[in-house]
């Protein structure tokens, strides 16, 4: 009687099975995993391989239960050899919500094909969605759309792959899916492959190459190729124009428009996946209709969480925009139009971004406004009763020094900054935190434009703000003259270029700069495939370029920890101090070393101390016929000889380099150090100054007995009458030079130290103001 019960049991197991029922899927699977532990080695595996199809079956409608089933089949090696391993692999990677999506969209698929083909044409597709959707606009659109994704021969495979692709955001391929391609590339004629599967195509033909290539020799070939005389060429321009000062000129300005293109970039990414959350929240609704397990919310959760990327690109560049803006000279730019800028893209976030503005959202835009009370009216206009009442709102009502340039303001702006942490710990734990990537990271995106428009304001004039206004308001009748323009400016420059000798330079460095570039772009030339097996090679060719590229950069020196400040030291006081031949106070003296120093005297002399040319000697790695053509290209040339315009003494000069057959030079390109003598006031007493390159003008221009005041660190011979120190600034006090009245000269420190200092003081003020503000003296 048992027995009976067993086989009846069994079979309407089997028979709902077979019409996709999961409990009694799963209840085969334990039952032929039952017959599998007690019998034979024989058994074992071949009712272990039933009982595991049943689970992989149950598995793919989202069963917790045969997923658990599974896991331990795998541990065990019950019922799992080769031809089932992968199957259960990605049932158990794959999420149960991407399960039940794709059993919903298999249904739909069924209900659109009424027909039960494989494949649908295109115009029986969209007739079967006409007549599925009864009208509704919408869910007509989004099938369609995913139809016309899909191509003319729509299947089931693809249509269930497009589906759940749109709801969740990301997909994860079966294995029938990841290798249906390459069987349909193989079946595929010669014409197709190229026209239908080109990526296929080009990885094929690549990897045919190379082998044939390699057998012929391929090292050999690249030998040939004068590779490092290559680098070298990359490396002229550039050294001969990066500086301590030029790099923190242009790096940060490059570095911000980037950060800001990055943002709002991502910024509109992320209006798009917002556009498309809206979508496959109205595809889950459709699908739900077929299967009753979709979860609306966990969907739209899922797809929420599978683009964050956008929102991580954009808090991974706002530190960057605010270090480089910080460090960028203003006049470069155009803070009036970007605050407008800032403060669109903060409304429209709010607004876009968010599903429903509940009184959380409202109450932290609110405290965030007051927060930013302070810099809206810093500049205000002095009016006898409303001044008093804005302090009263604005005006921190205590203000705490902690030292080291740390201050604390307690008032209404620091208090309300405070309620939004605390505002935005609440938003993240709705939806069981789910909060954090649904409610709380879309909102700071709004928060952090708001701040950004908030630090480019002290920076905006009235007239700014009101002209971007405008700009903007006209952009989209101006965008079609600004392109004529822009492509007319092209043009005119090209033709500029060309006729200028910079074009060589321009030309070459950009040729090998592309290189790591187009390195980037591998995987999508040769596929994913390939490009991991020759990740070693593009790495290293990678590495070599950038190398190449911040080469001049290690000349620069990191700073120290501490900063000379001027010293108010006059000579005679030195010279009272120092100026005797007693060994107790010349040791005294030495405590002296690294002060900054203004004194006065006369003019004697400058002689060359050391002439550096990092160009010129490495052209004896190139021929000689090619080391004087780069010579010409990079360098200057003597010109004509005959040249009335030239004095006698570069006329001298031009024929004894002709007479040798050096037609140019490198000299245009030599760093110069100086060594300069001033004659002090206290008697027959001289000071050496050691000068840098960038007071050549200056001291060109000098004439002997001309009084100079100068600022310089003393920095050997101290003890002495005659000490040393190295110039930072000179100034002719007796006439006015040609070239500048004054020059000053700051060190690789001194601009590091100055340039990190003010990055740390906008970084810290941008997170932390009003509360907590850093002001270093």
């Amino acid at each position: 009687m048992a027995e009976g019960d067993g086989t009846d049991n069994l079979k309407k197991w089997e028979e709902l099975a077979a019409k996709g029922d999961e409990k009694s899927q799963v209840l085969l699977g334990e039952y032929y995993l039952k017959l599998a532990d007690s019998g034979t080695d024989e058994d074992r595996q071949r009712y272990g391989k039933i009982g595991v199809s049943w689970l992989i079956e149950a598995s793919k409608q989202g069963d917790d239960k045969a997923d658990e089933l599974l896991k331990k089949c795998l541990q065990t090696k019950t019922g799992v050899d080769d031809s089932n391993r992968e199957v259960i692999d990605w049932c158990l990677e794959t999420s149960d919500v991407e399960k039940k999506i794709r059993r919903a969209a298999r249904n739909m698929f069924q209900a659109i094909n009424g027909t039960h083909r494989e494949v649908l044409s295109r115009a029986e597709y969209i007739e079967s969605v006409k007549k599925l959707a009864g009208g509704d606009k919408l869910e007509e659109k989004l099938l369609l759309a995913a139809g016309k994704k899909i191509g003319d021969r729509i299947n089931e495979t693809e249509f269930v792959k497009v589906l759940s692709k749109k709801i969740q955001g990301q997909i994860t391929l079966s294995p029938e899916e990841s290798s249906e391609m390459s069987v349909e590339y193989k079946h595929a004629g010669l014409y197709e492959k190229v026209t239908k599967y080109p990526k296929e195509t080009v990885v094929a033909v690549y990897e045919t190459s190379m082998e044939y290539v390699s057998r012929e020799g391929l090292d050999f070939v690249m030998r040939m190729i004068p590779s490092n005389q290559i680098y070298l060429l990359s490396v002229f321009f550039l050294y001969s124009f990066i500086s301590a000062a030029l790099v923190f000129q242009v790096a940060p300005l490059v570095i911000f428009y980037l950060s800001l293109a990055v943002m709002g970039v991502t910024t509109l990414q992320m209006f798009y996946k917002k556009q498309k959350l809206n979508e496959a929240s109205k595809l889950a609704d459709v699908l739900k209709t077929y299967n009753v397990g979709v979860d609306v919310e966990q969907t739209k959760s899922q797809f929420s969480w599978n683009s964050l990327t956008p929102y991580l690109v954009f808090f991974g560049a706002l530190p960057l925009l605010v270090v480089s803006f910080s460090l960028s000279n203003k006049s470069y730019i155009p803070c009036s139009e970007i605050c407008i800028l800032c403060g669109v893209l903060s409304g429209i976030c709010f607004v876009a971004l968010s599903d429903s503005h509940d009184l959380l959202t409202l109450l932290s835009l609110f405290c965030n406004f007051l927060s930013a009370l302070p810099t809206f009216f810093h500049h205000f206009p002095q009016f006898p009763v409303v001044t008093r009442l804005l302090h009263l709102v604005t005006d921190a009502i205590i203000t705490i020094p902690c030292g080291a340039g740390f201050k604390i303001h307690l008032g209404i702006p620091s208090l309300a900054f405070l309620l939004i942490p605390l505002i935005f710990v609440v938003m993240a734990a709705q939806k069981s935190w789910k909060g954090v990537y649904r409610v709380l990271v879309p909102h700071l995106v709004c928060y952090f434009w708001f701040n950004l428009m908030l630090s480019f304001f002290p920076f905006s004039t009235w007239k700014g703000l009101i002209r971007g206004t405008l700009g903007y308001l006209f952009l989209p009748f101006l965008i079609p003259l600004t392109l004529l323009l822009l492509c007319g400016g092209i043009i005119y420059g090209a033709y500029c270029l060309l006729k200028t000798q910079i074009f060589g330079k321009l030309f070459i460095t950009l040729i090998f700069a592309s290189v790591p570039l187009l390195m980037t772009q591998t995987k999508l030339l040769i596929g994913k495939k390939l490009d991991s097996k020759i990740q070693p090679v593009k790495v290293a060719i990678m590495v070599v370029f950038g190398v190449l590229a911040i080469f001049p950069l290690i000349f620069i020196r990191l700073p120290s920890a501490n900063n000379p400040k001027p010293f108010d030291l006059t000579f005679p006081e030195y010279l009272e101090f120092c100026g005797n031949n007693e060994l107790s106070k010349r040791l005294k003296c030495l405590h002296l070393q690294g002060l900054k120093v203004t004194w006065n005297g006369a003019y004697t002399e400058t002689s060359i101390k050391s002439v550096t040319n990092n160009i010129e000697p490495l052209l004896g790695a190139f021929p000689a016929f090619m080391a004087n053509e780069i010579r010409c290209l990079y360098g200057q040339k003597f010109g004509n000889c005959n040249d009335t315009e030239k004095t006698e003494s570069e006329r001298k000069l031009c024929s004894m380099m002709d007479a040798v057959g050096h037609e140019c030079h490198l000299r245009n390109l030599d760093t110069y150090t100086f060594e300069v003598t001033v004659a002090m006031d206290a008697g027959y007493v001289w000071v050496k100054l050691d000068a840098g390159h960038s007071f050549l003008n200056t001291l060109t221009a000098l004439r002997e007995g001309d009084r100079v005041e100068f600022t310089g660190t003393l920095v050997k011979d101290l003890g002495t009458k005659q000490p040393q120190l190295t110039l930072r600034q000179i100034t002719c006090t007796n006439r006015q030079l040609d070239v500048m009245a004054r020059m000053e000269e700051e060190s690789v420190e001194e601009i590091v130290m100055r340039e990190l200092n003010s990055a740390i003081t906008v970084t810290f003020n941008f997170f932390w103001y009003p509360f907590v503000e850093y002001a270093p003296e």
